[in-house]
């Protein structure tokens, strides 16, 4: 639950929530973070049990009372914006899409309203929530994505604050990663790659969890990194001869043989999905610099892979959705800010971390 707030303005309750996890910032006059909560309350889980769409809107707005109900409460009447799976049709609503190529600009021409409708249960009763609409591939090979813009979205502001080189490919990893192509606000398409649901997939449930030590958050604390590019070494050498199906197998008998421990099988199958990601989508469509929008953790792997073939990885943080949130709400008017400065969201472009 939300802990109490410093008793400061507040402007908007800006919301990231996925299919695993809940990010929820409270933000300022000017985009600032006042506050902020993480859980893994992710949509999965508040829906769960819900058969209908009136009880997974009852569910959702439970879930909201109860992450945010602290906020809402010290702020009658403040507006709430949300990005995510709970935009989708087995979330609170379904926001639709805006079909590709989509200017990012045109996300806060198409919100979502839906009421909160707990009596007696919600402490800004009558307040609404506003959905984001997520982004839609259409064709003989369609795709589609939901919270990603909001990142994006952040990411462009980030940028061009810094100065920066302006995004043209951008990655934003996750369980299913996002390799989108940008020419300045306009999103003209992007691709899907189940690479971290598989990683969690093989992890749990294959041959290969019996033998890994720690699972499928990598096990060691910080991760083996020489084990994640022997991994990525393998993929771009063996990749296209054997598959990746084939070079999976090998972190089984790799540790048969007695030349990888058991500790670094899940860094060394971390190196070889990044690593067949990474090679692919770079083959498919060549880039110098691509832009990473995730956590510090999940960040490094991803500018190692890069880097292994030839990129540059600028990273920008997955904190970033608060600021493209702001951004949304300011453009619909939810919000006016009071005056320009520090933005919510911001980070560095080089940072590393461990996962």
């Amino acid at each position: 639950m939300a802990d109490d707030a410093p008793r400061r303005d507040a402007a908007l309750v800006a919301l990231d929530w996925g299919t695993t996890s809940f990010r929820g910032w409270l933000l300022g006059a000017d985009g600032e973070v006042v506050d902020e909560v993480r859980t893994d309350d992710g949509t999965l889980r508040c829906s769960a049990g819900a058969g209908s769409a009136p009880e997974r809107a009852t569910a959702f707005e439970r879930a909201l009372v109860r992450l945010c109900g602290p906020w809402l409460d010290r702020h009658p009447g403040l507006p709430v914006l949300a990005a995510g799976m709970v935009g989708s049709n087995h979330g609170w609503a379904d926001a639709g899409y805006l079909d590709v190529p989509a200017s990012l600009t045109l996300l806060a021409d198409h919100l979502t309203p839906v009421p909160l409708e707990l009596p007696g249960e919600v402490p800004a009763a009558g307040a609404v929530v506003h959905l984001v609409p997520g982004l839609r591939v259409t064709g003989p090979d369609p795709d589609v994505l939901r919270g990603e813009e909001v990142q994006l979205l952040g990411a462009l502001d980030a940028v061009r604050e810094e100065g920066g080189v302006p995004l043209a490919r951008a990655v934003l990893p996750g369980t299913h990663s996002k390799w989108v192509r940008l020419d300045g606000d306009v999103v003209t398409g992007f691709g899907t790659v189940m690479t971290g649901e598989l990683y969690g997939l093989l992890l749990r449930d294959s041959i290969l969890a019996r033998l890994a030590d720690g699972g499928p958050d990598g096990g060691a604390t910080p991760p083996d990194l020489e084990a994640f590019d022997r991994g990525l070494d393998a993929e771009a050498r063996r990749g296209d001869e054997q598959g990746l199906a084939a070079l999976l197998f090998t972190a089984r008998t790799l540790v048969m043989a007695g030349t990888l421990r058991a500790a670094q099988v899940a860094d060394y199958v971390s190196g070889l999905l990044v690593g067949s990601e990474v090679r692919h989508a770079l083959r498919a469509d060549p880039a110098r610099l691509v832009t990473v929008c995730a956590s510090q953790a999940t960040a490094r792997r991803y500018q190692r892979a890069l880097e292994h073939h030839g990129a540059t990885a600028h990273v920008v943080g997955e904190d970033v959705a608060a600021r493209g949130l702001w951004r949304v709400a300011r453009d619909a008017g939810l919000v006016t800010p009071e005056r320009t400065g520090t933005r919510s969201g911001t980070s560095s472009s080089t940072e590393e971390g461990t996962s």
